[in-house]
């Protein structure tokens, strides 16, 4: 679930680019956008599976159970995407939530919190906060990822050197950048 979060928002991302607008996406048909959306998901998932496989091959434990284990330490860095995705949706167009719901009906006259007549304020938050908000959400939440996957190494095995857990900080380093590059648009 965590790596189609993942993958989902990469998408989203990645379909506001000029590469994917003037390329892949250009014909802005449901197909393409289709097989973006599980294009990405499936690439998370074959780094993520590929990581942590790799990390337990190369503390000598199973590989299988791997990606099982680490799942959870993937979970904030989701969350980070998350809130760096959604800020300023939440932020600019919630406001019309709480304009709409004095008059939820659209009735005459009807203004229950005095809120109807209000409108959108776009300067609510400034751009530079957005962005601060934006890629603070994505560090930390990649920061916190690979505390999370450094403590459950060192819970998991006997014997944790810092280069067993190698290439799955390769890939929670790869999704930091990646998702830093599709936040600023590249």
């Amino acid at each position: 679930m965590v790596v189609v979060l993942l993958g989902s928002t990469a998408f989203d991302g990645l379909s506001r680019t000029v590469f994917w607008q003037t390329g892949p996406g250009a014909a802005n048909d449901i197909a393409s956008g289709t097989l973006g959306l599980v294009v990405m998901i499936a690439l998370v998932a074959g780094l993520y599976v590929l990581g942590a496989r790799l990390s337990g091959r190369l503390a000598g434990q199973e590989t299988r159970v791997q990606p099982r284990r680490y799942a959870g330490t993937v979970v904030p860095i989701a969350l980070g995407y998350t809130v760096a995705h959604y800020f300023s949706l939440l932020v600019l167009d919630g406001q019309t939530t709480w304009i709409l719901v004095s008059n939820p009906f659209g009735l005459a006259g009807v203004d229950l919190f005095g809120t109807f007549g209000n409108r959108v304020d776009l300067t609510a938050v400034s751009s530079d906060a957005i962005a601060l908000v934006q890629v603070g959400a994505v560090v930390v939440g990649h920061v916190l990822g690979v505390t999370l996957a450094h403590e459950r190494a060192l819970l998991s095995a006997r014997r944790a050197r810092a280069s067993d857990q190698l290439p799955l900080v390769l890939v929670m380093v790869l999704f930091t950048v990646g998702g830093l590059g599709l936040l600023f648009g590249f």
